[in-house]
């Protein structure tokens, strides 16, 4: 042991060690650290944690299985939701007028936008007639059978695709039970096939959470290069159609 100058020098040197060795470890004992993956949404419980990481032993969690959310829900259910969602900034620019969508409660077809505009719209006036046309060719009453919402729920969140957003939509699709889904433009393109290519995914019905699902152009996108786009969503419209057992209404 080293020689000190004085007793008290002694004794403040064991206080120092004392102080190190419990900020080391307090409980005397090494706790290894654990790094977990939350599978499907299922969340491990902490005590267990606790006691595999106190016993040092690690075991790799079971694989829970997809819950299964109930078959009936209310549309009460998506607009809290939308209000509860706070997963980015863009819901400071939420305001009454911004719903989850918009339509009938029992519809064929779902259509889904990229974004929602500032006023709770989907589309600016001139999209809508040129819309209002799409729904006009198949025969479409878009007060009974029509359902309109958008993949990006809030206005200002630019090209982020959050989790939220996608959520809400599911638990709609779930709630509408639609013949088939449309995507309309890059947004809806990426979350059925995690691909924004149009022109790839076009041209086939996809599944996307168990719903017949198209992905075609926007009406914006389509009223931009008019004369390349026409054909082709006119094409996935009549394809549309024939998922949802309406085929007949285009010919």
């Amino acid at each position: 042991m080293m020689e000190r100058d004085s007793a008290a020098e002694y004794f403040f040197s064991l206080a120092d060690e004392a102080a190190s060795s419990i900020l080391r470890d307090p409980l005397r004992e090494i706790v290894p650290v654990s790094r977990w993956k939350i599978l499907d949404q299922e969340e491990v419980e902490l005590d267990d944690r606790l006691k595999q990481a106190l016993s040092g032993t690690q075991e790799e969690p079971e694989k829970a299985s997809k819950p299964q959310r109930p078959s009936s829900l209310s549309f009460l259910a998506v607009s809290e939701m939308l209000s509860d969602c706070h997963e980015c900034e863009a819901w400071f620019n939420r305001t009454e007028s911004i719903t989850a969508g918009q339509g009938a409660s029992k519809p064929l077809f779902v259509f889904v936008f990229d974004r929602v505009l500032p006023d709770g719209t989907y589309m600016t006036d001139q999209e809508d007639v040129f819309f209002s046309k799409w729904l006009a060719a198949l025969h479409l009453d878009r007060a009974k059978e029509c359902y309109l919402t958008s993949v990006i729920k809030c206005p200002g969140s630019g090209d982020f695709i959050y989790r939220g957003c996608e959520d809400i939509l599911v638990r709609q699709l779930e709630s509408l039970k639609p013949s088939v889904v449309v995507m309309l433009g890059s947004a809806g393109c990426f979350i059925s096939t995690g691909d924004g290519d149009i022109l790839a995914a076009r041209g086939r019905v996809l599944d996307y959470h168990g719903f017949r699902t198209v992905c075609s152009f926007s009406p914006s996108q389509v009223l931009a290069d008019y004369n390349a786009l026409r054909r082709p969503v006119w094409e996935d419209l009549k394809l549309a159609a024939s998922a949802a057992g309406i085929a007949g209404r285009t010919s």
